[in-house]
C-alpha cells in the first residue's frame, strides 16, 4: 500500500485509506505501443494533469464534485507568468517557483540537447486533475492524442485524483499509436487503471519530480522515464522508482 509518511499523521492515514478502499474496474485489455524507432529519432510530447491553462485561455468549465474532461494545449515557451492554476486539490507552491515539478518542460528539452531524443512538441497539454466521467474523458484524450504529433509522450499527475484521470489519459495515447510514460504517485490507482507503462515515485502532490530548483532530482526521474521506454517489455508492469522524500510537510 503507498504510504504518505511525509505529512502529519491524520491526513497519511486519511490518503492511506484511500488507497486501500480504491477500487477502479478495467475491463479493457491495455494498450501497448512498442516504441517505432530509436530514441534519438523520437519526437516527445508532455501531458499534465495539473488544471494549468494560459490566463488568456478560457477557464476550464468544471463541476465541483465531478471535474472536467477539458483539456488546453500551452506552449513550452509560455511565460511562467502568463499560467493560471485551475485545479487547486493540490499545493502549487512549488510549481509556481519552478514549473518543472510538476510539467518538466526545461528537463524534456534537455533530451533534445543531450541527442538523447529528436525533438518535442511545441505544446503541452494540460487536463483538468478531476473527470467523473471515464467516456467523456477518453474522448478528450483521443482529441488531445490527435493533435500531438509525437512518438512518446511523457504523463505527470499532480494531485491524489489526478492518478487516475493520467492513467486513462495515458491509455488513450497508446490506443492512438504514442509510446507512454507514466509517473504515479498512487500505486493502487495505477495497478488498477492498468496504466501501460507506470513508474511510481513516493512523492508529496504537487511535488511530482521534487522540490523546486532541484535540477538534478528533476533529471534523474526523467531518465528514468527515458529507460522505461527502452526496458519495459509488457502492459502495466510497475516500476518502483528509488528516491526517497526524507522532509515533513504540514
Amino acid at each position: 500500500m503507498t504510504k504518505f509518511a511525509f505529512y502529519p499523521r491524520d491526513r497519511a492515514e486519511r490518503l492511506e485509506l484511500y488507497s486501500a478502499e480504491y477500487s477502479f474496474v478495467q475491463d479493457e485489455a491495455t494498450p501497448w505501443t512498442p516504441l517505432k524507432h530509436d530514441l534519438r529519432d523520437c519526437r516527445a510530447a508532455l501531458v499534465t494533469t495539473a488544471g494549468l491553462r494560459l490566463k488568456t485561455q478560457h477557464e476550464f468549465r468544471a463541476d465541483k464534485t465531478k471535474g472536467s474532461a477539458e483539456f488546453r494545449e500551452i506552449s513550452l515557451f509560455a511565460a511562467r507568468r502568463d499560467l493560471a492554476y485551475d485545479f487547486t486539490n493540490y499545493d502549487p507552491a512549488e510549481a509556481e517557483k519552478d514549473l518543472n515539478v510538476i510539467v518538466p518542460i526545461d528537463r524534456v528539452k534537455e533530451l533534445v540537447d543531450r541527442h538523447v531524443i529528436a525533438n518535442v512538441h511545441e505544446t503541452f497539454f494540460s487536463f483538468y486533475g478531476l473527470c467523473t466521467n471515464v467516456e467523456a474523458l477518453k474522448v478528450s484524450a483521443r482529441e488531445a492524442a490527435a493533435r500531438c504529433k509525437a512518438d512518446i509522450a511523457f504523463l505527470f499527475p499532480a494531485n491524489l485524483v489526478c492518478n487516475q484521470t493520467v492513467g486513462i489519459i495515458s491509455r488513450e495515447f497508446e490506443h492512438a499509436g504514442i509510446s507512454t510514460v507514466t509517473l504515479t504517485t498512487m500505486r493502487e490507482v495505477a495497478q488498477q487503471v492498468k496504466v501501460p507503462r507506470p513508474l511510481f515515485i513516493n512523492f508529496p502532490f504537487g511535488r511530482t519530480l521534487g522540490k523546486a530548483k532541484d535540477v538534478a532530482m528533476q533529471r534523474s526521474i526523467i531518465d528514468e522515464m527515458v529507460r522505461s521506454l527502452k526496458t519495459h517489455d509488457r502492459p502495466a508492469r510497475m516500476t518502483d522508482l528509488p528516491m526517497k522524500w526524507t522532509e515533513m510537510l504540514e
